[in-house]
């Protein structure tokens, strides 16, 4: 079911297993295990299992957003979007509801990985951006870690420039804003305004209980003859 941005109380719809967030399977159950469900709090237990994952599945680029997450864990590699599913997995396995905010993103975003095949990046590109549900509240992906204002104090001018190292891991230390929040953080915001990313950000998609609704509305990008030739050309091999 769609929602809006001002429905706040996590639902049934939050927690279910769904068939990208298979997570009563013992792969996704092992991994929300060791990271210390039922032993960590909330936030300590997902960003545990954010470190996990970032270790367990190497980074690599495909356009197959709807592979079970369980599949992923298998076979040990998958992409941005596959790897933000396993930690939605890994959460509501460990209790921790979670929703996707569905964002268009400007190709160009992706120009920095792609200097020469720049020809393949679509126009748009659909990103479904996870909100994980701790201690009461929301907390958006970008902000698993720290707010976006400490994350500014501690890195100074330091912003995701896209052209080494995964938004993934980048989360865990870098600001990655693609909503706008250093725009009102206050002065600590005034020395990195390359953080904000909102500039790359077209529109938005909606918010989502799961992300197998956001693409079941809006499709995946791997059902077009333009995504079709970049996972010919680009599927499977190493993006970090």
């Amino acid at each position: 079911m769609t929602t809006t941005l001002e429905e706040t109380g996590v639902t049934p719809a939050n927690l279910a297993p769904t068939a990208i967030l298979d997570h009563g399977h013992p792969a996704v159950r092992r991994v929300a295990h060791d990271a210390g469900t039922g032993v960590l709090a909330e936030g300590e237990f997902v960003r545990a299992a954010h470190r996990a994952l970032a270790g367990a599945v190497r980074p690599v680029y495909t356009l197959a957003d709807r592979v079970p997450a369980s599949v992923v864990l298998a076979r040990g590699r998958g992409s941005c979007s596959q790897r933000m599913a396993c930690l939605e997995a890994v959460a509501r396995a460990g209790g921790v509801g979670t929703r996707v905010r569905g964002l268009w993103v400007d190709g160009r975003f992706w120009y920095p990985r792609f200097r020469l095949a720049r020809r393949f990046i679509p126009r748009r590109i659909l990103l479904a951006w996870p909100q994980f549900h701790i201690d009461g509240a929301w907390t958006d992906f970008d902000e698993l870690y720290a707010p976006m204002a400490e994350q500014l104090r501690a890195n100074g001018t330091g912003s995701f420039t896209n052209d080494g190292e995964t938004l993934f891991e980048a989360v865990a230390h870098t600001p990655v804003d693609f909503l706008g929040k250093t725009r009102s953080c206050g002065p600590v915001c005034d020395v990195a305004p390359a953080a904000d990313l909102s500039r790359f950000v077209l529109g938005e998609a909606g918010l989502f209980d799961s992300r197998d609704e956001l693409f079941a509305r809006h499709g995946s990008l791997l059902n077009t003859v333009r995504g079709r030739a970049f996972e010919a050309v680009f599927g499977g091999r190493k993006s970090a």
